[in-house]
């Protein structure tokens, strides 16, 4: 198969093969150290949410419109809060997360219950028995959902990335059948 698009990815083979290792990487520190895993993934986060607070401040006061800035600030101050109490507490933040999922988790087994004994549906029923068992699951031992979590993502990073690789891998003996004229 001739394909312009293709050859230009051959050419590139190793960029696919860059990004697969990434993806390896990152399953064996996650499948190794999950707490430590969570712990970076929430840091992430707050430093994001952080960055998001100081320029939602920063778009309030230098806006040019009259509107209202008061949603802008208070959006700004709680983002700025958010982030701070979870840089200086990831592992509560982690834990107050799955205990969060486990209440959604149980309220929508509640309804989907009700819902499928209402429809006498058993799929219904059987996703609202299944919620229930996770949300009280969660609400028993949050840490350890949180590193099942953090396992399966882990198991789809390491899927996924030795996949790149075995990809970059044969597109780089196509890359060599390739003309030079082609540069990445």
């Amino acid at each position: 198969m001739n394909s312009p698009i293709l050859d230009l990815i051959s050419k590139a083979w190793w960029l696919l093969f860059l990004r697969g290792l990434a993806a390896v990487i990152f399953a064996l520190i996650a499948f190794t150290m999950p707490g430590m895993t969570i712990a970076l993934l929430v840091i992430y986060w707050a430093v994001y949410v952080l960055l998001d607070g100081i320029f939602s401040l920063i778009a309030s006061f230098k806006g040019g419109a009259s509107a209202p800035r008061w949603w802008l600030i208070l959006s700004g101050v709680v983002s700025i809060a958010a982030g701070a109490i979870c840089i200086a507490n990831p592992g509560y933040v982690t834990e107050f997360f799955i205990i969060f999922l486990g209440w959604l988790c149980i309220f929508k087994g509640v309804v989907e219950l009700i819902g499928g004994l209402s429809a006498k549906s058993f799929l219904f029923i059987a996703g609202g028995v299944l919620s229930l068992l996770f949300g009280a699951w969660c609400l028993k031992d949050p840490i350890a959902v949180a590193k099942i979590i953090v396992q399966l993502v882990a198991a789809f990073s390491l899927i996924a990335g030795s996949v790149l690789i075995i990809l970059s891998l044969k597109l780089r003996s196509r890359a060599k059948t390739l003309p030079k004229t082609i540069d990445v």
